[in-house]
């Protein structure tokens, strides 16, 4: 092993695990001169678009698994360290961990995504306290009868969906966003629109061009702008329940604040090495490519990663650079409905029909092909 490129990725989400994965199941031949330590604080992979579903219904055992099968077909090739890192030394090329130990890397990928509000919001500890952060919210939303999201994005309007279709008219269901349609403006009006209809549908109060403030005493302070030249209007709602859904942060606090930009994002080339260091790369949440971040990514990102990694291990310059592609997503407005755009050559944004994408989805959101990637 002494002659083998050290590869070390932290993170074992989405992007971490799918890039272990496509090493792993290449041949033997490409990987042979690379030994991989994945890094995870969890002891388990989340497949994180199903956990909106998770808050609704236990799911857990369909998309919550062990990385104990992560290098069970290629042992030699890498291994998992459980712990939290907690810092970089580029110049001695070392990650340093929670435990005080020290390791060592020729290539380090960052892949610890971004920090985010519920449903989001996993500890970041064991297995029982991952299933134990879920069950105590579906007992919260079970006993709640009003429920407010602040935040109509992606999130805030699956989370609104979900629960109102589930509990259908023996819940309040309440969503406050701040733009003129759900989602933003990075998205096409007929996508917006039909989001929109699907919430109202499951019975959602929706206010839109409205802002809300968590009072944390049960009440959340809504001010909605007025039509033309009125003022805001100024109301104060009750709630059983309060989600936060608004926005994420890159889960970058730990590393050096030369490597990020001033919201926190990690400055990265067109080949996703960071700006400041060749040997560093950063994929997913976390680098600072303009675009929405999401899941979806992945397919585009995850050969440019590969690729590059493979060229420094042999000594050659990467070339593969990554373009963002035309923004696209997929919802799930409750179990039984979805929406979602894909971009088209020479067309544009299209929407997509419901029947389409459950199709395509299945019942699980995708889960069961995604846990592939750790050997399930």
């Amino acid at each position: 092993m002494a002659d083998k490129k050290e590869v070390v990725i932290i993170g074992g989400g989405i992007f971490g695990v799918n890039l272990v994965a496509k090493f792993r199941d290449a041949f033997s031949s490409t990987t042979a001169n690379i030994h991989i330590t994945l890094i995870e604080v969890r002891d388990d992979f989340v497949y994180s678009p199903l956990n909106i579903r998770n808050f609704i219904e236990d799911v857990s055992d369909v998309y919550i698994k062990p990385y104990d099968r992560l290098f069970m077909k290629k042992p030699n090739l890498g291994r998992v360290i459980y712990d939290l890192a907690i810092g970089v030394d580029a110049e001695r090329k070392v990650v340093f961990l929670r435990n005080g130990e020290e390791v060592k890397y020729d290539i380090l990928v960052l892949a610890t995504g971004s920090s985010s509000a519920d449903p989001n919001n996993l500890p970041r500890s064991n297995h029982s306290d991952v299933l134990a952060y879920f069950e105590e919210k579906r007992e919260l939303i079970e006993k709640s009868y009003s429920i407010l999201l602040i935040g109509g994005g992606a999130t805030g309007a699956e989370l609104a969906a979900e629960i109102a279709d589930r509990y259908r008219s023996r819940k309040k269901v309440t969503l406050i966003h701040s733009r003129e349609l759900p989602l933003t403006e990075v998205y096409s009006e007929g996508l917006r629109q039909k989001v929109l209809t699907y919430l109202l549908q499951s019975r959602v109060t929706v206010h839109l061009k409205a802002r809300g403030t968590d009072n944390e005493d049960g009440t959340v302070t809504m001010v909605k702008a007025g039509r033309g030249k009125e003022k805001p209007t100024t109301e104060v709602l009750k709630a059983d329940l309060i989600f936060h859904t608004v926005g994420h942060r890159p889960a970058t606090d730990w590393l050096p604040e030369s490597w990020k930009d001033d919201r926190g994002y990690i400055r990265v080339k067109n080949t996703l090495q960071l700006v400041e260091d060749d040997s560093i790369f950063a994929i997913g949440d976390l680098n600072d490519v303009k675009e929405v971040k999401n899941a979806g990514k992945l397919h585009y990102s995850l050969p440019v990663v590969y690729s590059n990694i493979l060229s420094v291990v042999n000594g050659k310059k990467p070339s593969k650079v990554y373009t963002p592609p035309a923004e696209s997503i997929t919802l799930t407005m409750g179990k039984y409905r979805a929406t979602g755009q894909v971009a088209l050559p020479l067309i544009g944004p299209v929407v997509m029909p419901s029947w389409l994408l459950l199709s395509y989805q299945g019942k699980h959101i995708n889960a069961e092909k995604a846990v592939r990637s750790v050997g399930y």
